[in-house]
């Protein structure tokens, strides 16, 4: 296996090669240089990308003084190196000394500048260092906030880029909450055509240090490989393999995960005794009524704990920090089995854990507990309808070997929930910090529908097959495995346009 994103010693000069860098010799090495305006978001970004806390993060300019260097990748010899610099300061101003200069580049890499009392000149000049001797490639990150035009700054620093003469690939940061697909595109489309006028801009991506997806890591990866020259091009390509298969790894392990914690929900049951005939119309059925809460409260309670264990798996899985939170399951042992003490600040609860996934249940608890299937209101917990009722109001029933499972309409609600906290925390980046629950995109929300309405044959099928008195573990999870892969595959897809899933899952 390779070693990803391992870090280096930071130094304002080249780690050392050979047997400790694990690499034979310069050629054996694609250097990545980040740099951009400061305060821009280059470390926040350095983290996401190396998927561990380097560096300093704060929201001021000039945080980052002397260049780092950290190993991105390394594998077989060959080694991904990304150096974090200090960002540029007065583009302004040094743009207008550089310019009276007849070689502006040497003349201003040639002064000595007091860190002290002119840092930004300080700052731009470690930068410009770190860009002419090391960078293969210069990943410059713009602050995607702001309109194209009103970043003054962008023109003199691409200049002073295009002085240097190493190829440029443009990350937009700062994007914002993940948008639809052609809401992205509209935004990207108009930084490239601003854009278009820099020379040494060779591609223009969209990479934000907060809410990345693996996707536009490989997507960046492709970006870079017709920009290798030499002896570089043969290095690059086993480097750019074995991210694809980092990547890929941890899709396939995300598709297992999941697949288990619905497999688990299909084979869940709990063994209830049938009614009697006065228990059927009503009478004497306060022992039944309690045997069924303890039911719905025990199969509540092994969903959210089995949920909370898999998104934390989840998270590990991407090389995040941090844990689901604890409500979830607290919710459901305290609160499940009776919808007249569930109050708003436990829809809350569930909401930032779900983004509003598990809408059968919720809908089920915030209406009394008494509807089913999204449609028919079967009427209050004391009006007589009967024990099963009360199963069917919290998406029951009885499978073929009568214990109570849950309903074709939950499980479907489990799927969706299943998507939806993929999405979370493959889109989480490490600039954020440790993992943390938030509120997810709307457009999400509307895809995963249309991939499980897509899908709806298979659910249906995968769900018969789990409430059949022969049921096989084994056999259900192959099946499910297949469901949750094509599901998170047309997900992906749908989110990021022609990208190339072929190799996904083979």
């Amino acid at each position: 296996m390779p070693a990803l994103f391992s870090k280096s010693k930071a130094s304002d000069a080249p780690p050392k090669q050979g047997a400790e860098a694990g690499v034979r010799d310069a050629s054996d090495i694609i250097t990545l240089s980040l740099i951009s305006h400061t305060n821009a978001g280059k470390t926040t970004l350095a983290r996401t990308l190396l998927r561990q806390d380097v560096g300093e993060v704060r929201d001021a300019p000039h945080v980052t003084l002397f260049n780092e260097s950290y190993t991105l990748l390394e594998t077989g010899g060959f080694m991904m190196r990304l150096w974090d610099t200090p960002g540029f300061g007065d583009s302004g101003r040094l743009m207008k000394r550089l310019k009276r200069e007849r070689n502006p580049v040497l003349w201003f890499l040639s002064q000595t500048w007091d860190r002290i009392t002119d840092r930004p000149l300080w700052c731009s000049q470690q930068a410009l260092k770190n860009v002419r001797d090391e960078a293969d490639v210069v990943l410059y990150l713009v602050n995607a906030t702001e309109p194209p035009e009103a970043a003054g700054y962008i023109g003199p620093e691409m200049e002073i880029l295009g002085w240097v003469g190493k190829p440029v690939v443009v990350l937009l940061n700062q994007t914002g909450t993940p948008g639809s697909s052609e809401m992205e595109r509209v935004e990207l489309d108009a930084w490239r055509a601003h854009l278009k006028q820099f020379e040494a801009v060779r591609a223009v991506l969209t990479l934000d240090a907060f809410a990345r997806c693996w996707v536009q890591e490989d997507t960046l990866m492709e970006s870079l490989a017709p920009l290798m020259e030499g002896s570089k091009i043969p290095t690059f390509q086993q480097i750019k393999k074995a991210w694809t298969q980092r990547n890929i790894g941890v899709f396939r392990d995300s598709i297992r995960l999941l697949s288990e914690q619905l497999t688990a929900a299909l084979l869940d049951g709990v063994d209830v005794r049938a009614e009697t005939l006065l228990e059927r119309v009503g009478w004497q059925r306060e022992e039944l009524n309690r045997e069924y809460n303890d039911a719905r409260q025990k199969l509540a309670s092994q969903m959210a704990d089995r949920v909370e264990q898999t998104t934390n798996k989840l998270i590990e899985a991407h090389g995040l920090k941090g844990a689901a939170g604890h409500e979830v399951s607290q919710v459901a042992r305290e609160h499940f089995h009776q919808p007249q003490a569930v109050s708003e600040s436990i829809w809350g609860v569930l909401g930032s854990f779900a983004g509003g996934a598990m809408g059968g249940l919720i809908a089920d608890l915030k209406l009394g507990g008494m509807t089913f299937g999204g449609g028919a209101l079967l009427g209050g917990l004391a009006s007589g309808i009967g024990a099963y009722a009360l199963i069917r109001s919290y998406n029951l029933v009885r499978g073929s070997d009568q214990r109570l499972r849950w309903s074709r309409e939950h499980f479907r609600e489990q799927v969706r929930l299943a998507l939806l906290a993929y999405l979370a925390i493959c889109h989480f980046g490490r600039g954020r910090g440790e993992w943390q629950e938030s509120e997810q995109p709307q457009h999400w929300h509307e895809t995963v529908d249309a991939v499980i309405n897509e899908h709806d044959d298979a659910v249906d099928h995968l769900w018969k097959s789990g409430v059949q008195k022969e049921a096989m573990p084994a056999v259900l999870f192959r099946q499910t495995h297949q469901l949750v892969g094509d599901c998170m595959t047309a997900l992906l897809e749908r989110l990021y346009p022609g990208v190339e899933t072929s190799a996904w899952r083979s």
